[in-house]
Order: C-alpha cells, then structure tokens, then sequence
C-alpha cells in the first residue's frame, strides 16, 4: 500500500491461508485493519475457523471451480452447467487464465491441466459466447469485488 498498490479483496491461493485458524484469524484481522473484503466460504471445510468474521464481512455462499479430474474438454459445460443452476447468493468463479505461450510454458512446467494449455482453454471457455452469454442478468449478476460492501 506504501507503493501505492491498493488491493481489491485479500484471497488465499491454494486455501494456504484456511488451514489453522491462528491463520485464518489473521487473514481475517489484517482484512478488517485494511478496510479489504477477503474470500472467506460459508460452511466451508477449508476454513477451519469463522474467527473474527463479521455480520459486516461478505461471505460467499460458494466458489465454483472445476475439480483437477474434469476432463479438460469438459470444463465449457461444466461452468455453464454450474451457471445455469445457480441459486440466489454470491458466487466466485475461479478459472486460471492465460495464453499458451513460451513464457507461460516457462513458469508452468509440470502444472497438468493449470499449465499454459489449460490455462488458454480456460481463456477460451470465458471467451466464448455461450459462457457470456450465460453469465449476464437476469440469471446472473456479476459482481466485482470493488462493488461489494467494504469491511
């Protein structure tokens, strides 16, 4: 913040941060000392504590990402399924975009389906009309972190 970065929302790469809750409820403090929305699950196994969450906090009620054994050809009707039968709440779709090329190759080396070929395919997927048009009102609402209410 110092340099001027101001993040969006704090995340938690790999749910790295969900795994005590000491962890978790520092997550949680240094969000609410920030002013930052953070990712945080409602009911989710992965945060092992709710600690410091708030009535105030935006809780999402799930996060939809394809599992590691979605057969890659698969991952188009997987989140259009996934969109189709949402419920009302506030969703995260989590997809790893990216272009297949050298530099991309480079940095994911012996990622399987997260490396560049998967993460162009995740692109295609958002890319493509039918997920456009299946992620737009009145079934859904996208919402950025910015719009969400701020802790």
């Amino acid at each position: 913040m110092a340099l001027g970065i101001h993040p969006t929302q704090f995340a938690s790469h790999m749910c790295s941060l969900f795994t005590t809750p000491e962890i978790f409820a520092t997550y949680v403090k240094l969000a609410h000392e920030y002013h930052v929305p953070f990712l945080s699950v409602r009911g989710s196994p992965l945060a092992s504590s709710q600690a410091g969450v708030t009535e105030k906090d935006v809780v999402l009620d799930a996060v939809i990402t394809a599992a590691a054994e979605t057969p890659r050809d698969k991952w188009q009707a997987f989140y259009l399924d996934a969109i189709a039968n949402l419920k009302p709440g506030l969703y995260e779709i989590i997809v790893h975009l990216g272009h297949h090329d050298a530099e991309l190759q480079a940095i994911t080396v012996d990622h399987g389906p997260l490396g560049s070929a998967g993460r162009q395919r995740y692109t295609a997927v958002t890319a493509s009309p039918e997920f456009r048009n299946a992620a737009q009102p009145p079934h859904v609402s996208p919402v950025t972190w910015t719009r969400l209410p701020q802790p």
